[in-house]
């Protein structure tokens, strides 16, 4: 992994960098320290691949919230773990969909999970394969929104796209979970990732685009528990 970490009080740079390298090793990590984003944006400029960023976003040349933009016209999916003392500014990173936030003084059983996740997503942010006249149609596994339920179809709907194929949607369940935990049976019909549910009651689900889905009776309590069991472990 190549992982930028961006702040301007060096203490910080310092410790991320130490519990990533007992974690992983120099020889499996590369860590670029920047002390503000100006810099950061100056490598990225000059050509620099990374995998990951850890940015903090109170900085006084260029704020985290600013730089976060200005990566995201390079690196559209990259993981960005916001590094904050003021975890209400954290709602501001869903403009540029943040991966994480971790609050400051870092905790590091926090970092660590983070690591783990970010691993995870790095290895398996894997790509979902339709097979739809003769074609192989390739998606990240993160913009699936939901998969419904069609008669003898399954329709997959992404942030910008949807795709409609023959297949049962017990199989199609199945493919999911081998490539991701995050997804939630609200309904009979329909397969939910639990990072693109906004709202929730006892009957309907908001996903991120503004889409109403059913919640089966009886199944709101389990659908809840995971949603929050998700946004606890990602700090969403």
């Amino acid at each position: 992994m190549r992982i930028a970490v961006v702040d301007d009080e060096i203490v910080f740079r310092q410790q991320i960098v130490r519990i990533i390298n007992n974690l992983y090793g120099t020889d499996q990590v590369s860590c670029f320290l920047y002390s503000d984003g100006k810099e950061l944006i100056g490598s990225l400029g000059k050509g620099i691949e990374l995998d990951a960023v850890f940015l903090d976003i109170e900085m006084k040349e260029l704020d985290g919230m600013s730089t976060a933009k200005l990566v995201r016209e390079k690196y559209k999916d990259i993981p960005i773990i916001f590094l904050t003392s003021h975890t209400e500014m954290a709602m501001e990173g869903y403009e540029v969909e943040a991966f994480r936030f971790l609050a400051k003084p870092i905790d590091e059983t926090k970092l660590r999970e983070t690591l783990s996740d970010l691993e995870r997503k790095l290895k398996v942010d894997e790509k979902v394969v339709l097979h739809k006249d003769g074609e192989d149609l390739i998606f990240p596994v993160s913009s699936l929104i939901y998969i419904e339920a069609s008669n003898n179809s399954v329709k997959y709907v992404f942030k910008d796209d949807s795709v409609e194929i023959r297949q049962k949607f017990s199989r199609a369940c199945s493919d999911i979970d081998m490539l991701t935990a995050d997804f939630v049976k609200i309904h009979r019909s329909y397969y939910v990732n639990l990072g693109h549910i906004l709202k929730m009651n006892s009957s309907e689900v908001i996903t991120s685009t503004g889409e109403s889905l059913p919640v089966a009776r009886g199944s709101g309590a389990e659908v809840k528990k995971r949603l929050f069991e998700y946004v606890r472990r990602t700090g969403r």
